[in-house]
């Protein structure tokens, strides 16, 4: 990701965790100078009533009708959001089918696909990995397969009261993905006069010592991600987490702050199965954090 961000795509539905989205998604969309994209994915449910052209066209009309209005609520709801003065560029698109959107993910990816520059923000509820396997988590499979960078929001991590960013973590460990998340975490930090705390994971029990292998690769991935942040006025603070589990050392990272802090971070792009069987530090940084994550591919 190379492009500056010119446009936040948020999925509205009317629900709590869309609201919290919302709230976030205008915040990034102000502090990027972004357009502002209030998104809708209306299934159509194919009727089964009747096996009468006529019936089924009247069906067909009337479920439409139903939908059209639940669309017009959800937007309803998120304008209610939305500051009355803020000054941006909003607009609201609803993605239907002629026949049923059985995968409102898949919609929401393929819609991002045709805009360049844009970020998704989209709302989460904390499930465990059984139950995003039996209720299919939208959040999660977005997160997997879009383009451009997402960031996930629950409900409790973006409360009405927090519309400034007061620190930016940046997990770095010296890859492109890495450098793409650079790129948007000093986007924000200059934006919001954030600092950017750049946090290293090292293995427990390896010694910090000048000289050392450890040392140096540290000093040689911070300098590569102090290069491609750029100028950052509030100043860049550099971490060294020591720990064999990365997510949780991000994770107990982030509770230690007050200052409403955000994580952005690279995905090394593995595949949904490939990633239940050997783990996804930014998943599970997603799962648990206590602040909003946004994951760069």
């Amino acid at each position: 990701m190379s492009e500056h961000i010119s446009l936040v795509i948020v999925p509205v539905d009317g629900s709590p965790t869309a609201d919290a989205a919302t709230r976030h998604a205008v915040m990034l969309a102000r502090l990027l100078q972004a357009s502002l994209q209030l998104l809708h994915v209306m299934p159509l449910n194919p009727p089964e009533l009747s096996d009468l052209p006529a019936n089924r066209q009247a069906e067909a009309d009337r479920d439409r009708s139903l939908r059209l209005e639940a669309a017009k609520n959800a937007f309803s709801r998120a304008r209610q959001v939305i500051a009355p003065s803020l000054k941006i560029a909003i607009d609201e698109v609803t993605l239907e089918d002629n026949t049923f959107i059985r995968h409102p993910a898949r919609a929401i990816v393929e819609h991002a696909r045709s805009h360049e520059a844009c970020l998704l923000v989209i709302g989460a509820r904390h499930l465990s990995e059984m139950g995003k396997f039996v209720e299919a988590s939208v959040s999660n499979e977005v997160v997997h397969k879009a383009p451009c960078p997402v960031t996930v929001v629950h409900a409790e991590a973006a409360p009405e009261d927090i519309q400034h960013i007061g620190r930016v973590l940046l997990p770095v460990d010296g890859s492109r993905h890495s450098d793409s998340a650079a790129i948007l975490a000093g986007d924000l930090a200059r934006s919001a006069n954030a600092v950017v705390e750049l946090l290293f994971c090292r293995p427990t029990g390896m010694p910090l010592q000048q000289g050392d292998d450890a040392t140096d690769e540290a000093e040689h991935i911070f300098s590569r991600a102090r290069k491609v942040l750029g100028n950052v006025p509030a100043g860049i603070i550099e971490q060294v987490l020591a720990g064999e589990r990365y997510a949780e050392a991000i994770i107990q990272q982030a509770r230690r702050h007050e200052d409403y802090p955000v994580i952005v971070m690279g995905r090394r792009g593995l595949g949904t199965w490939r990633e239940k069987l050997i783990g996804s530090v930014s998943h599970r940084v997603i799962d648990q954090a206590p602040c909003p994550v946004t994951v760069v591919v």
